[in-house]
């Protein structure tokens, strides 16, 4: 079982921020939270990602996911009500609704950002939002859907990419302006939690959330997307064609828009791209106005604005996941910044983190103890 225990990574127990003071608990800390009230994470009989036995490698665990990605079970039963919300530059992004008390304007919010061609409709997506609303803290939730993704309109040409935070911006002042009185938190998966990360950053003592959890965050971009388009049996086979599938139905969507002249664009060499560098070079890059790929990664890593966050965040990173691998996770920045803390799991892959039979999601329990807590 050791091989499977959570390793946190946070400051010190007397350097950690501090959450809350009230007169019938006294300080809270992030410490506090992490150590007293998120069991899954810290409890030393608790505190374990045991694998679902055929499922015992990362590999296994990323195929399974995302395979299965659109499966349908109890866990995972929930009608979305859907609101579209346009952007400043004519954009929109979709928001779908989940709760189990629609009438009640005073529950705390969870804003849930899938990854790179994700949407709402994702069995884990899904069920966090299930597990949220149905939780003591009764959550009501809005997945946020990138442009182009869950059939949302496209309405603009520009597109989302992996350091692209004005839409998520526009999204929670949108939803604070809703509910003025209701706490907010958010959970980011993959590139929605980089993202995420790198709005937190970009906010400073500014962020509006309550606090924020992001998993398999790709904190260096370089890295994760050197990991994603190294040629091999996962990448070829499973995950390309999975993101590029999606990517590429959108952009053919996207057609009849006129694109900026400015921008220089190559269509032939986009509507030939067969993996993910090849369109970020050719559009994302162009787009956005870097010179390079590389200044492209550079700017879009949320490891450069980790320092910034001032709101509670935990991140959590399985040690086994090829799509984002531990060497982009800048594990010192937890160690310095009181507000972060970094759980560190074993196995688990890229947003697999499959336990028992049949298997279960691991990862639901630890954001629904974290949130929880630290709106309470």
């Amino acid at each position: 079982m050791e091989g499977c225990r959570i390793k946190v990574v946070s400051t010190e127990a007397k350097a950690s921020a501090i959450v809350r003071q009230t007169k019938a608990e006294g300080v809270v800390t992030l410490y506090d939270i992490l150590h007293k009230e998120c069991p899954s994470l810290t409890d030393p009989q608790a505190a374990l990602m045991v694998p679902t036995p055929y499922l015992a490698t990362g590999i296994l665990q990323t195929i399974y996911a995302t395979l299965r990605v659109r499966r349908q079970d109890r866990t995972s039963d929930v009608v979305y009500e859907r609101e579209l919300l346009v952007m400043a530059d004519g954009g929109t992004i979709s928001l779908d609704w989940f709760s189990m008390d629609r009438d009640n304007q005073m529950q705390p919010i969870a804003l849930i950002m899938s990854g790179v061609g994700g949407s709402s409709q994702e069995h884990h997506i899904r069920a966090l939002a299930k597990a949220l609303a149905c939780s003591a803290a009764g959550f009501r939730v809005a997945v946020v859907n990138h442009r182009g993704t869950a059939r949302t309109p496209i309405t603009s040409p520009r597109p989302y990419d992996s350091g692209f935070t004005e839409d998520f911006r526009t999204t929670v002042k949108h939803v604070k302006a809703l509910y003025a009185s209701s706490k907010l938190v958010a959970i980011g998966f993959s590139m929605g939690a980089n993202i995420l990360t790198k709005y937190m950053g970009e906010e400073g003592t500014r962020c509006p959330l309550a606090c924020a959890v992001a998993v398999c965050c790709p904190f260096d971009i370089k890295v994760s997307s050197a990991a994603i388009n190294e040629s091999n049996l996962l990448n070829n086979h499973v995950i390309q064609p999975a993101v590029m599938s999606t990517l590429m139905r959108a952009i053919r969507r996207a057609s009849h828009l006129q694109v900026d002249p400015a921008w220089n664009l190559n269509v032939e060499r986009i509507q030939q791209a067969k993996r993910l560098s090849e369109l970020e070079s050719e559009l994302m890059v162009k787009i956005s106005g870097y010179s390079s790929l590389d200044e492209y990664y550079e700017q879009s890593s949320s490891a450069n604005l980790v320092d910034n966050i001032q709101t509670p965040f935990l991140a959590i990173n399985a040690l086994d996941d090829r799509i984002t691998p531990p060497q982009g996770i800048p594990t010192g920045k937890f160690m310095a910044n009181p507000n972060i803390s970094l759980a560190l799991v074993p196995h688990g892959g890229h947003l697999g983190f499959l336990t028992g039979i049949p298997p279960r999601i691991w990862f639901i329990k630890p954001i629904e103890e974290f949130v929880s807590a630290i709106i309470r």
